[in-house]
């Protein structure tokens, strides 16, 4: 589709948002060159491939988002600069979530700190609200509903104590909640930041924010990268639908190899060299366009009409996996068996996983791991009547690599851990799933 720029609607530290011609319901979003530090202009640098690498890299990540099912304000990438969003009510938050403890969080939590190792890493997700402000003050539908906030003492964008409950504590995103000066003067009520049902929005939030996490974090994981910590921004369409918006690029994260040596605008704010700089951006645009789900396979292989098929549920709307079911076997029709498996794994350059429940006397397992380097789990469909079968999935000749596990929910459990090494969109839905049974 042809956009073409009309008025400019807003500009600010790093990207120009353009209204465009004929169309009331979307912009176009253009990247600038400016990197900048501590929001402070006397930091801001500016590099010539600054804007592109930025482009690139929030494309390629709302690309996956929006294929693992999350809501995100992108139509298509327009240019090596540019790209259309539809227009959003911005929400004045910035939403942040962590995996390491690092960054203004010691200097609220200096009790994490440990010099001598790596960064502490959180089993849950912890995720932080900060109120975001200009110079201190915030502005909605005309009327300030704050102001007096000093930037020059890091309060600009302070944080808030207590997100789900109805009047906000703001405090200082920087200080110890023990130390003067930690909690500022004054609340705000949320519902004028948030706008609809305060509590159910702010639960939709960390919500949509845990899944864009975990997503991200599956993704640079099959990369060999780890994500520390990251901030988005969220805002409401023209159907009031909560969306995330803004840009991820990669001054919204910490990202660091396995080494961990910093990749992203960390680097900057540490000093480095502009041109080193420059090359790490670099570097995270040309790894952020192997992004992907992949097209795997779960095969649920019965051996007879009378066996069943465990319950899918956990991959229900799965994204990137495809179900596949077959009954046959693998006694009685042995060559048929050999046959239809070829025929699966031609279909599936991505792999899968296959689970084998067999009712009598399990040949079917050991005969389909013989001859696939995909994982195999038989799951011994009689272990309640007949617990002798078991054997005939346990006591396997070598090179016959097969997985036995009962029950048969942890069979499925299994194999969407397998499959979420390389899918991050399951990988996201099932650490979701580890993490709530701490709750």
């Amino acid at each position: 589709m042809d956009y073409q720029k009309d008025q400019k609607r807003t500009e600010g530290k790093t990207k120009i948002i353009w209204e465009i011609k004929n169309d009331s319901r979307n912009v176009i979003i253009e990247n600038k060159n400016d990197i900048t530090a501590f929001d402070d202009p006397k930091f801001t640098k500016q590099f010539k491939t600054k804007a592109i690498y930025a482009t690139t890299v929030t494309c390629r990540v709302f690309e996956l988002l929006k294929n693992a099912g999350i809501p995100v304000a992108f139509v298509e990438q327009i240019s090596a600069t540019e790209f259309v969003s539809p227009i959003c009510d911005m929400i004045p938050l910035e939403v942040v979530c962590r995996r390491f403890a690092v960054g203004s969080f010691l200097k609220r939590h200096p009790e994490l700190i440990n010099e001598d190792k790596d960064p502490h890493r959180f089993h849950n997700l912890v995720v932080e609200f900060f109120l975001k402000t200009t110079e201190g003050a915030l502005t909605i539908d005309g009327k300030k509903i704050i102001d007096g906030l000093d930037p020059q003492k890091g309060e600009e964008d302070p944080f808030i104590e207590n997100f789900y409950e109805d009047n906000w504590n703001l405090c200082h995103p920087k200080k110890p909640s023990w130390e003067e000066g930690s909690k500022l003067d004054g609340q705000i009520e949320a519902s004028k930041v948030l706008k609809k049902n305060s509590k159910e929005m702010a639960k939709e939030i960390e919500e949509i924010m845990r899944k864009v996490f975990l997503v991200l974090e599956g993704a640079w994981n099959n990369l060999g990268y780890r994500i520390i910590d990251m901030k988005i921004e969220f805002g409401i369409d023209n159907n009031g639908k909560l969306i995330v918006a803004d840009v991820i690029d990669n001054d919204s994260w910490r990202l660091r190899d396995a080494d961990w040596n910093e990749l992203s605008k960390e680097a900057f704010r540490q000093g480095e060299e502009l041109d080193e700089v420059e090359k790490k951006y670099g570097f995270v645009a040309s790894l952020s366009k192997n992004f992907r789900i992949p097209k795997q396979a779960l095969l649920m292989w019965r051996g007879s009409e009378s066996d069943s098929f465990p319950d899918l549920a956990l991959f229900k709307d799965a994204q990137g996996v495809t179900i596949e079911k077959v009954t046959m076997s693998g006694h009685k029709s042995t060559q048929m068996c050999l046959k239809k498996l070829e025929e699966i794994l031609g279909k599936y350059p991505d792999g899968g996983v296959i689970i084998a429940k067999v009712g009598r006397s399990n040949g079917l397992g050991p005969i389909v791991a013989a001859r696939t380097s995909w994982p195999v789990i038989a799951v011994p469909a009689t272990m309640d009547s007949f617990p002798e079968d078991v054997w005939s999935s346990v006591r396997m000749p070598s090179k016959v690599p097969l997985a036995t596990v009962w029950p048969e929910s942890n069979a499925v459990l299994l194999a969407s851990e397998i499959l979420a090494q390389k899918n991050p969109s399951l990988y996201q839905r099932r650490q979701i799933m580890i993490e709530a049974q701490d709750e």
